[in-house]
């Protein structure tokens, strides 16, 4: 009976810490982290209008068969 204490005391202190750390301040609508960069919305931004334009300039290599290789002569 002893050794079920340990695991569900750590799994109350693991809930307790959720609670505390994360679900608390989003209950009073506050994230657990800091507030978002505006700079870094600009540099996603660029980064997705480059993405497109990449992917908007390359064409598709066409199939080499590896057998198709310059004749020879058997000797």
């Amino acid at each position: 009976m002893t050794g079920v204490w340990l695991p569900l005391a750590a799994t109350v202190l693991a809930a307790a810490l959720t609670w505390w750390c994360c679900l608390r301040p989003m209950a009073r609508k506050r994230s657990c982290h800091g507030t978002p960069d505006p700079g870094l919305h600009e540099e996603l931004r660029a980064a997705r209008e480059e993405l497109q334009r990449l992917r908007g300039e390359t064409t598709p290599t066409p199939f080499t068969d590896p057998t198709d290789r310059p004749e020879t002569l058997n000797r």
